[in-house]
């Protein structure tokens, strides 16, 4: 058998044409080194090539294992529980709006809708034709937190602006511009320790001026993480960390004379709520009462009775998941979250790409932080803040911002072995 028939034969069993190409291109590289050392023991051409081809083995064997092994795959089980959480959250929505707000109902159907077709295309799209735009999106995400300063909109002392007149958002919607953004640029051999902190004082303070701390302080994990898990040096990276860490603590100092007493209120409150138990830790105190009162089994039939239910789906819907499900219900979803958690952490272990990588680090970074700081809060752990629990919060604009990431993740799993044979 000729090699190009061979290969013909071989490349009919890969569905995959990308990677079709690269098996074809890595045994055409083996077949002629083969080739080259019969023709050196004196063999002729044809029966040098005839020989090699014989020694490959059987071209529908290798095709079906080389179709197994290098297609594109779907992580089945991370995908399966993005799903999963996604039609709880929206479940446990319904259960509790069921009677009430039947426009919140419907308006969250279409956030979580929306979500899962955002995931399941970003799964199939080729996450790598957004590498070489990563300054691109850098100065969009800049560009528009510029904007902020010109909205008209406060949302508790917050500005916001609105997205073609249907969804009003604060400056937490530039994440994934940002996620993509940062991804790119560590690729770039322009990148070095200094003008990634450059870069990121820059847009940190542009975060600082929309008086959002939830995204600064998600903003900030993620270009840590990202930037350690680069490949730039890690002790100048510890240096200008200490540095910027300096810095901050000193400008936190220097402010100390212009904080108001509530705002010193609500930390003490953190503390020592009973204090203050009419104004800042009024809510604290409520909510670990709730927890106490959950029990095993919860309060499924009686969850209506309070007047403040209501409020408690966004910030605080752990604290309702385990007074609603017990505290059973709520170890649940915890370890849901958990295996989540190292899901993603083992795609991280298992992509060579480094612009997946980055991906897959930056997005772990955003997701678990909002998990942990939303159960530590809801548990008296962390002080209050305002910040959402992936899946179960309501609000359009989580739902998509955890789906955009959770569909990077998928698709650099996708095609990570494609990747991994192309280096090879």
């Amino acid at each position: 058998m000729r090699s190009n028939h061979f290969l013909d034969e071989v490349s009919s069993y890969i569905r995959s044409k990308e990677a079709k190409k690269y098996i074809e291109a890595e045994l055409k590289a083996h077949l002629h080194q083969a080739k080259t050392e019969l023709v050196k023991k004196g063999y002729t051409e044809d029966e040098a090539e005839e020989m090699a081809v014989r020694k490959m083995g059987s071209p529908a064997d290798i095709g079906q294992k080389m179709d197994k092994l290098h297609r594109p795959k779907i992580d089945w089980k991370l995908m399966s529980m993005f799903l999963f959480m996604s039609v709880t959250g929206l479940f446990l929505f319904w259960f509790l709006f069921k009677d009430g707000n039947s426009f919140s109902v419907l308006k969250q159907v279409y956030s979580v809708t929306g979500s899962v077709i955002l995931a399941c295309v970003l799964l199939f799209f080729d996450y790598r034709k957004l590498q070489r735009w990563g300054w691109a999106f850098f100065t969009v995400g800049c560009l528009i937190l510029y904007q902020f300063q010109f909205s008209n909109v406060f949302v508790h002392g917050s500005p916001r602006i609105n997205i073609i007149g249907l969804l009003s958002v604060d400056s937490i919607v530039v994440l994934p511009l940002f996620l993509l953004a940062w991804a790119g640029m560590l690729q770039s051999k322009k990148m070095n320790v200094y003008l990634a902190a450059i870069l990121y004082i820059c847009s940190a303070f542009l975060f600082m001026v929309t008086v959002n701390l939830q995204a600064v302080a998600l903003y900030s994990l993620m270009v840590a993480v990202m930037v350690w898990k680069s490949g730039l040096n890690k002790r100048k990276i510890i240096i200008t960390a200490a540095v910027l860490l300096t810095a901050c603590v000193s400008l936190l100092l220097i402010s100390l004379k212009d904080i108001r007493a509530y705002q010193f209120e609500r930390l003490y409150a953190f503390v020592t709520p009973e204090r203050f138990s009419e104004t800042s830790g009024y809510m604290p105190l409520k909510l670990e009462k709730l927890i106490e009162d959950a029990g095993w089994i919860g309060h499924l039939g009686s969850h209506r009775e309070n007047d403040f239910f209501n409020e408690m789906m966004t910030d605080f819907i752990f604290v309702t998941i385990t007074y609603t499900l017990g505290w059973a219900g709520a170890l649940l979803i915890g370890l849901l979250f958990l295996w989540m958690i190292w899901r993603i952490s083992r795609i991280f272990q298992t992509v060579k790409d480094p612009f997946g990588k980055m991906l897959v680090s930056g997005s772990f970074a955003i997701f678990t932080a909002q998990v942990t700081v939303s159960i530590g809060m809801s548990l008296g752990l962390l002080p209050i803040i305002s910040i959402s629990l992936p899946f179960m919060s309501y609000g359009a604009l989580s739902a998509m911002i955890n789906a955009f990431m959770f569909g990077l993740v998928l698709s650099v799993y996708h095609k990570k072995d494609i990747i991994r044979m192309k280096k090879i």
